[in-house]
């Protein structure tokens, strides 16, 4: 009974065509027997790979091969029993049994007695069964079925390389949307694109370690590699090699300008690629070429701007400070190269925040009262101290740090000195040791209190900055500390207590006590007292909700002080994860339902790598010495500044002129100059949420984000980001407004692929409206 397949109803895959094609194949009219067997002759074996599919997924289907039950396979004789379910091994009952014969051809079948005798036993079912073949009786052919009214009926190019390639990707092809296939002209990239869907990355994945790729490739994909690459790139990667791809990146000539691109997107995934753009052949030196894309020529840069950064220190400070400003003009742009991502470019790196420190440090910090110096320093000031500080954290290494670090201290140091001694100059003519510009903290209803010990100003800007960014309004003021700046003489100071307290004699440990009790003003007994007058005093992390309108609260976070003490200069590594530490700390009371949280801390402090200068002071003057700070003796009259002691004007503190120290330190405090004794304040409240919007859905088609929005209200946008709290851990370009009909649609790099991240939707003020959790590249 040869019956021929009828036109197929329209399906979603390849797989899902075939099986209902041998399912019109089995039909029979109405009066006629219904057939024992399909056969299917594939004389070249085109259909081996989707046989194999099959098999897992048909219980009624075998092979003609080598004996073989478990797997279904077996010669003619074995099959014709499977066929009359003389054996076990023959498949369910009610259905019928497809025996697929590779290499086996229908004229062989139908030859009769001339039919190879290992076949003959099948030749009997020709007429008890059907044949699956085309309406012109011959086999089906995958190149026939794709493109016949009676398969797929798609538009394919009849050429050699499209018949190889469809059938070097058919088991792909098996499982991909015919919907993507119809209405176009398949060519030969058509089908190898599907063994190589991001062929930019696979290309660079190439170049980054070629053997390893080769390997983990099989021979199809292997083939649809090459043949992609070379119709659109131009080279074959087997004849050609990967120096021969390095010449055509760097030359960046039509296609290759996209891998270029790709490659600095993410350079740190193909590393193998930068070792191979150093290869003398690859065209390094080419006057030709782009000198962004030759990392030798980085180099030879890093190197000249290395020798010029070593001779800072040798120029006066002016002439210093414009070199830096003349070299950030020559390296500045190659922060923008792919190198400085690879981390090749430190110094071009370190060169930004240098740059800014020279600007700032060629004018001494101004003011002609302390309390215009103090508004001088909150306004801009702090931002020559923040760019030393980010400075010195840039350097990748102790090499790379040892250069820095002596381009900061040259720069720094005269400023920092300069405007410490003109602060301490207009605190002596003020007559008042700063008791009168000191001023104490006091509650404020339905507002939390956070003591963050440490905190100076450039760092609670960071603080600011970080608040901003989660959508909170930030208000930044500044206090005046009192004299000594150390913590037992200033935490008091921002308590609410310290209308309590009073100083006694000569302080060894510059604290003062109780007026009722004499006992001192430890950080517990100051909790204690708090707690006592109705403060919510709360300990670590421990949230507690306001209990009214009126209350109060108090509790204390942060290691900034603790930490430069014992790193010194190596506090600037940690300043970022102290910043979000603090802020983490004002979410959380916010989020608990505090109105507004109040930041202040007791002091700065002065951080020089290196070390601060050393002051000679005889302990036989002192009854105890710090770092910046000591106690004169009852009688003595030491040849140095003193200053009345906050808490008790009849103790003379001795404070070392300019930035100096009695023990050699690079963080110290206790001394007076603006950055110990102008500290930030922080008022903060939760942001206004001017619309809403809901995330309806979030799709991946591979690496491109199709995220659909409803939204009521003006504007909004849409982001991708590591941490949803954070803008600055965006995995796209920028965030894009929602459009009116609610889709948004994001490429994402493959770098980020398989990685957990979060749509976000925002307001105009950067509100997080709505958000969803997905993984790059899935669902």
């Amino acid at each position: 009974m040869n019956v021929m397949t009828r036109t197929t109803a329209a399906h979603e895959t390849l797989i899902e065509a075939l099986r209902a094609s041998f399912k019109t194949t089995l039909a029979s009219p109405d009066g006629v027997a219904e057939p024992v067997v399909l056969l299917w002759t594939d004389a070249d074996g085109q259909w081996l790979e989707l046989a194999r599919r099959l098999r897992d997924e048909m219980a009624e289907f075998f092979t003609y091969g080598l004996y073989d039950p478990e797997q279904r396979t077996g010669p003619a004789i074995w099959l014709r029993c499977i066929v009359d379910r003389t054996l076990t091994d023959a498949p369910p009952p009610g259905s019928i049994p497809v025996l697929y014969l590779p290499k086996v051809s229908r004229q062989e079948l139908r030859a009769g007695g001339d039919c190879p005798p290992q076949l003959q036993p099948l030749v009997e079912l020709q007429y008890r069964g059907a044949v699956w073949h085309q309406r012109n009786g011959r086999d089906w052919t995958v190149e026939a079925f794709l493109m016949s009214d009676d398969g797929l009926s798609l538009d394919m190019a009849r050429d050699t390389r499209t018949r190889e390639a469809a059938l070097r990707n058919l088991a792909l092809l098996a499982d991909t949307p015919l919907e993507a296939l119809h209405g176009i002209r398949l060519t030969a990239d058509d089908f190898d694109k599907l063994a190589v869907p991001d062929v930019h990355r696979d290309l660079l994945l190439w170049m980054h370690d070629p053997d390893t790729f080769r390997a983990g490739h099989s021979e199809s994909e292997w083939g649809a590699f090459r043949n992609l690459i070379s119709s659109d790139f131009g080279i074959d990667p087997e004849d050609d090699g990967h120096m021969e791809a390095a010449q055509h990146l760097l030359e960046g000539e039509g296609t290759w300008k996209s891998v270029w691109l790709r490659f600095a997107e993410a350079p740190l995934r193909y590393r193998g690629v930068s070792r191979l753009l150093r290869e003398p052949t690859a065209g390094q030196g080419n006057l030709l070429i782009d000198a962004a894309k030759q990392p030798l020529l980085n180099e030879e840069a890093e190197e000249r701007l290395k020798a010029s950064l070593e001779e800072i220190d040798t120029l006066p400070h002016r002439e210093a400070c414009e070199r830096v400003l003349r070299l950030e003009g020559e390296h500045g742009e190659r922060r923008g190269w792919v190198w400085a991502e690879l981390a090749e470019s430190p110094y071009a790196r370190a060169l930004e925040h240098l740059a800014s420190l020279a600007q700032s440090a060629k004018t001494t910090l101004g003011g002609d009262t302390v309390e215009r110096v103090a508004a001088a320093y909150a306004t801009d000031g702090w931002r020559c101290d923040q760019a030393a500080l980010r400075a010195v954290a840039s350097a990748p290494g102790p090499a790379e740090g040892a250069v820095i670090n002596c381009v900061v201290r040259a720069i720094y140091e005269p400023w920092l000195d300069a405007s410490a001694r003109h602060f301490q100059q207009l605190v002596a003519q003020s007559g008042s040791d700063l008791r009168d510009d000191a001023i104490g903290e006091s509650p404020h209803p339905d507002t939390c209190t956070v003591f963050a010990d440490g905190l100076r100003f450039d760092v609670g800007a960071l603080v600011q900055a970080k608040l901003e960014a989660m959508a909170f309004q930030v208000r930044l003021t500044h206090r005046i500390v009192p004299i000594p700046t150390v913590t037992a003489t200033a935490k008091p100071l921002a308590t609410f207590v310290h209308d309590g307290l009073k100083g006694v004699g000569t302080p060894a440990d510059f604290s003062p006590v109780f007026t009722d009790t004499g006992q001192s003003a430890t950080s517990k007994k100051l909790r204690d007292e708090m707690q006592q007058r109705g403060v919510e005093v709360m300990d670590g992390d421990e949230v507690r909700m306001p209990t009214d309108a009126d209350t109060h609260g108090w509790t204390e976070t942060g290691r900034l002080d603790e930490m430069g003490h014992k790193l010194g200069a190596g506090l600037a590594l940690h300043v970022d994860r102290e910043v979000e530490r603090i802020a983490n700390r004002v979410v959380q009371l916010i989020e608990a339902g505090w109105s507004r949280v109040r930041v202040v801390t007791d002091h700065g402090w002065l951080l020089l790598p290196g070390g601060l200068p050393k002051i000679d002071l005889p302990k036989y003057l002192v009854e105890s010495r710090w770092a910046r700070c000591a106690t004169i003796k009852e009688g003595a009259t030491p040849d140095v500044t003193t200053y009345g002691w906050y808490w008790n004007p009849h103790a003379r503190i001795a404070c070392p002129p300019g930035i100096g120290v009695y023990s050699n330190k690079e963080y110290a405090h206790g001394g007076v100059s603006p950055q110990e004794c102008i500290v930030p304040v922080l008022d903060v409240e939760r942001g206004t949420v001017a619309v809403a919007a809901r995330i309806e859905k979030v799709e991946w088609r591979r690496l491109r984000c199709v995220i659909t929005v409803t939204s009521a209200g003006t504007e909004s946008a849409v982001d991708i980001r590591r941490n949803w709290k954070k803008a600055e851990t965006s995995v796209v370009a920028n965030p894009k407004p929602v459009d009116d009909d609610g889709e948004i649609r994001f490429p994402v790099s493959d770098e980020h692929e398989g990685q957990a991240v979060t749509v976000v939707v925002l307001d105009q003020a950067g509100n997080v409206l709505d958000r969803a959790s997905t993984t790059v590249g899935e669902g």
